[in-house]
Parts: C-alpha cells; structure tokens; sequence
C-alpha cells in the first residue's frame, strides 16, 4: 500500500509501558510498530479515522465481501458451537460489538440467540439496520444503557483496532450475567502469515507487512497479541479462560477478491495470489492460522464477601 497511512505526531513507540506485562517494547520493522520483549506483544501509533471518506474510497467492499463472506460465515458457525458448549444459546442475550454488516448477527439469530450489534460507523450501520439487525450507532460500552446487561459479548476482528483493551475488557467483564461467555476472535502474533510477514518486513519488503496491520485505512489494526497475553488480559479482569481454538484464516475460493479489496490488479498482485493459493493449505492449518478464537466466562456465582 502507498503512503497514505494517517499522520503520526506522537511520542516515540519505544519505551512505552506493554499493555500486558508492563515491559518497555521496542521498536520492531516500522516506526510505528513495536513489540515485547518479554510477552510477545505487539502494539503500533496508527490512528483510526473511521470518518475518513478518502480512506473508505480505496476499499472495494464488493470485493471485501466476496473474498471474505463465506470464510467469516464458516468461523461464524465455529465460534457460535464454541460459545454453545459453554451455555445455552436459545433466547439469550448477544451483543456484538463491532458488528459492521451483520453478518455474525444473523448466523446468532439462527441460533436462537437475541442478537444485537453495535457498529461504530454510521453508513454500515445504517446499512445493518436496513438489512433487519438491531445495531446501534457508537462505541462501545459508551452507548450502553445504564446497568445494561448480556449473555454473550462478541469481538470478531474488532479488539485489535480498540487502543483500550484494558477499559473493553473491564467493561466485558461488568455488562456480563453471571455465567456469560465473552468471545474474542482476533489475529494471532503467533500465526505463520504474521511471522513470515514480519520477517519480508525486517528484510525491506514491506507490503505485506503493511497488509496485515491494515495500513493507510480507516481502522488499522492497534495490537497484535500471542494468545497467551490475551488469555493474561482476559483474566486480568476477573475471567475464566474457557479455551483457546485457531479459526481458518485463509482459503483459496474468494481469495482473488480478498487481495483485491483495497487495490487493483498489478504484477505484484498476482504474484501474491499465486503465492497465498500454493500456501494456502499450510497457512490454513491449525498449528499456524493466524486467526485464534479466545473463550472466557464470568463465573456463574459471584464469591461470597466475608463480613
């Protein structure tokens, strides 16, 4: 992607305190990445500008939609088991945050499951709502009602782009009943497209690295944590890791699409794909997707306070 990334006029990334274990990062690839020395995690200075319509113009939603529908369909349905292994689905409460076109509410509404988005974009959302979802206009959990509660809170490829991981999952952590599932579905420091990306970055080659921090658009992405800082994150708030299962990242039926959502054709482009389709079954297994799934619950009774 080209150098139209949003403009960062911020103290140095290194040194800064890591979200997960306090360590100084240090600066990894790019000026405006850095990673932990000590847990893995990685976090970078690029601002959302979700509002930018110059931004918005380079994405080919089209295509963003053909190359990607049917691979999120497929996790929606794993995920949605997942969350069913650890309670009932029929007639409970969902909110989804980050819910963009509504493609995860409708996979819960299947399920039985009284599913609401909240989308922080107006256009999608008033696109969601125009399809039948319930979504609501904001962030989260500034638009919840006061006392508000769910059963299930879900984050699909939406926790990385939130600065304030901390504060979200606090605020999981009191909107959930007793009981209540929060599902994480995040990309992975851990996965190989991430690894081998980075390391194209350390030697020059900068694109695809670029790609997966989403570089130059609306929302890029603010973090990228191995699944055991996330799992320190989640408990962190007082919630009980359930399980931690990888999710398919990469398939090649839409992937021409997918390549070609935020650019056009070129040699370079077609290089990648040929690239990605051989890998693919190799990208795509378990031990090295770059998409994992976290699982974590509220207890299902508070602990009794001593008097």
């Amino acid at each position: 992607m080209g150098a139209t990334t949003q403009d960062l006029s911020h103290e140095p990334l290194a040194g800064r305190p890591c979200l997960v274990c306090a360590a100084p990062v240090r600066l990894r690839v790019a000026a405006w990445t850095a990673q932990c020395p000590s847990c893995g995690t990685w976090r970078s200075d690029l601002e959302p500008e979700i509002e930018s319509a110059s931004l918005h113009r380079a994405i080919d939603t089209g295509a963003r939609s053909e190359g990607l529908r049917e691979l999120r369909e497929r996790n929606n349905r794993r995920i949605l088991d997942e969350i069913a292994a650890l309670q009932p689905l029929e007639g409970k409460r969902l909110i989804d945050v980050g819910s963009a076109h509504g493609w995860f509410l409708e996979a819960a509404a299947t399920r039985g499951l009284d599913a609401a988005g909240i989308e922080p974009e107006d256009a999608i959302a008033e696109h969601a709502r125009a399809a039948g979802h319930r979504v609501r206009s904001g962030y989260f959990p500034a638009v919840l009602e006061p006392g508000e509660q769910a059963d299930v809170i879900t984050f699909n490829d939406v926790l990385e782009h939130i600065p304030d991981v901390d504060e979200t999952l606090r605020a999981c952590a009191q909107t959930l009943r007793p009981g209540g599932v929060l599902s994480i579905n995040i990309p992975s420091a851990t996965g190989l497209g991430y690894r081998v990306a980075t390391l194209l970055g350390r030697l020059g080659v900068k694109g695809p690295y670029e790609r997966f921090w989403q570089y130059g658009l609306p929302s890029p992405h603010a973090h990228y944590f191995t699944p055991e800082a996330l799992a320190t994150l989640v408990r962190r708030h007082g919630l009980i890791l359930r399980r931690t299962v990888p999710l398919s990242s990469v398939q090649r039926r839409g992937l021409w699409a997918r390549l070609h959502t935020i650019e056009r054709p070129s040699v370079r482009s077609v290089i990648a794909f040929v690239g990605l389709w051989v890998a693919a079954p190799i990208l795509d297994r378990p031990a090295n997707s770059d998409i994992v799934l976290v699982l974590a619950q509220r207890a299902a009774e508070e602990p009794s306070r001593g008097v």
